[in-house]
């Protein structure tokens, strides 16, 4: 007979969940009916167990590692399935009944642009590693409150990382580029940086290229009497179709660039000054869940950079 593997006592389990899910030791004891020293105790027993930490004592707390909130999202799948497996009619004298879902839902606010050419193209991989958490993404230019009542979990944002009142993480920076396509000018491109004095610049209103000028050493001021466009992905659209030439996030032309209907002006490198965040409430219920979607979000940028 094959040997059982041991597992650890379930009020460790739990102990553990609790304390990565309320991101907090004390709030873990309270909804435990345990000590702080207790809770501290379990996790560190679970630590031993495993060989590594789980989380990093700092100042300001304990604060949990990404392992641990990938073992907590498993060890939470786990107990629903016991709740469950124990649920019970509420009527007569039997245990109160739980009620839980076997999925969760996140709704995510998010730009379109980035949405459509960097999201949801990779979002087959998220489904096939949490099958359980459904993302319904809401398309939108306006910032989500994310008040508990506009029905929205989670944002991704490009800015500079400041939303009071909210929790922030940046999970991807930003190469910015000039691109164009290739039968402009009859495919002939400018060959010097300062050529593009001489050239169509495509403007975005939240992208404008004095910065990018800055970096790369260039004199020149911002283009006046250029086409101006609010949306990202017209502004792509218009460098396809031959309007002029586009200062473009690299997350959003991958697709552009990969079928050479748009090709990128020289290889100097410039970081936006904005990044990527993801942005939620510190005492969102579903804290679990974003974790998750963080440490996705995580992989797939370090997927992009390889």
């Amino acid at each position: 007979m094959q040997k059982r593997p041991h597992l650890p006592p379930l009020q460790t389990l739990r102990a553990f969940e609790a304390a990565v899910r309320l991101a907090s030791f004390t709030r873990a004891a309270d909804e435990l009916a345990l000590t702080q020293g207790a809770v501290s105790q379990h996790v560190r027993a679970l630590e031993a167990r495993l060989g590594t930490p789980l989380f990093s004592r700092e100042r300001a707390g304990a604060v949990a590692t990404p392992q641990a909130y990938e073992l907590a999202l498993q060890i939470r799948q786990g107990l629903n399935v016991l709740e469950r497996a124990f649920d019970t009619p509420a009527r007569g004298t039997g245990p109160r009944r739980v009620r839980t879902r076997e999925s969760t839902r996140l709704t995510v606010s998010v730009l379109p642009p980035f949405a459509d050419r960097w999201l949801e193209p990779r979002l087959g991989r998220f489904r096939r590693k949490y099958p359980h958490i459904e993302l319904v993404l809401r398309k939108e230019a306006a910032l989500a409150r994310l008040n508990g009542r506009d029905g929205v979990d989670v944002a991704l944002r490009y800015g500079p990382g400041a939303w009071p009142g909210l929790q922030g993480e940046r999970f991807m920076e930003e190469q910015i580029f000039p691109v164009m396509s290739p039968n402009r000018y009859e495919g002939v491109r400018p060959r010097r940086l300062a050529d593009l004095a001489r050239c169509m610049l495509l403007k975005h209103r939240a992208q404008p290229w004095e910065p990018w000028f800055q970096a790369v050493g260039l004199d020149l001021t911002e283009p006046r009497g250029a086409p101006l466009f609010d949306d990202a992905g017209r502004l792509i659209e218009a460098a396809v179709q031959g309007q002029g030439i586009a200062l473009a996030r690299a997350s959003l032309v991958e697709r552009e660039l990969r079928e050479g209907r748009l090709v990128r002006l020289w290889k100097r490198r410039v970081t936006d000054i904005y990044a990527h965040f993801v942005v939620w409430r510190a005492d969102d219920p579903k804290r679990l869940a974003i974790d998750a979607l963080r440490a996705w979000l995580h992989d797939e940028a370090a997927r992009r950079a390889r």
